[in-house]
């Protein structure tokens, strides 16, 4: 039988890189697409077999709740959840560098947890029921190191850091119930990727997203490797980081 995976944000960038490193592998892929048909790279390879697209906005509760109806019709299971979908705070990518003393930008930030904590929980709440049936039954969030409490060092960046706290707080949650049914939670920092979530295409960063991705899916194949009694946070080569 076919392995299944699900990757969110897949547009371009790492989840793009993802989706195609599990195609190379067999796999048949959910691809979840925001905008579909606005600068998707995806089209690229639209056609491959195994490959499906799905319009997922996982800041939308009914968006994801309409995907996964969509994915439990057409398999029976998934092995793999990537939750990779996120976006920076207005601050982050502009570069203005807020720390507390100047006025934020609360908005942003609302958007900003919307999308990478709560999306990650909306994301995780509508497919798991699905997943806890896979062979794998292993949950990734593409987290960061922006999103560790004692290894902090920054001054700013508030929106995004917390985001990501809390995302690995819901991924710790979740792994606490998982642990019931045999499930893993993976946080995995993917490192300085050359992404789009500055607008346009960060080039100043040393890792490619293809790189990245091929890195993940070797810590998927040495699963058990890996605790199953907590939630993991670790780097693409298996390092554990600081909560």
């Amino acid at each position: 039988m076919k392995k299944t995976a699900l990757v969110t944000g897949a547009n371009h960038g790492l989840g793009l890189s993802l989706t195609k490193t599990f195609l190379e592998r067999g796999f048949t892929v959910f691809a979840g697409v925001y905008k579909l048909n606005v600068n998707s790279l995806i089209q690229e390879i639209k056609d491959r077999e195994g490959l499906f697209i799905v319009d997922m906005d996982v800041s939308d509760t009914q968006s994801v709740e309409k995907s996964a109806d969509y994915v439990k019709e057409t398999v029976q299971s998934l092995d793999i959840l990537v939750n990779n979908a996120a976006i920076l705070c207005k601050d982050s990518y502009d570069k203005t560098n807020r720390t507390v003393l100047d006025s934020q930008d609360f908005d942003s930030m609302l958007e900003a947890f919307n999308v990478n904590a709560l999306g990650a929980l909306r994301v995780a709440s509508a497919f798991s029921s699905i997943l806890l049936k896979g062979n794998e039954k292993l949950l990734i969030n593409i987290s960061s190191e922006a999103g560790s409490i004692e290894d902090c060092r920054r001054n700013a960046w508030f929106g995004y850091c917390m985001s990501k706290t809390a995302m690995n707080m819901a991924g710790t949650i979740i792994q606490n119930e998982y642990i019931k049914h045999g499930g893993k939670v993976w946080q995995i920092q993917p490192g300085w990727m050359q992404t789009y979530m500055h607008g346009t295409k960060y080039e100043e960063a040393t890792q490619t997203p293809d790189y990245t991705a091929e890195q993940i899916y070797k810590l998927i194949e040495d699963i058990d490797l890996y605790e199953s009694g907590k939630a993991v946070f670790m780097d693409i080569y298996g390092k554990p980081l600081p909560w």
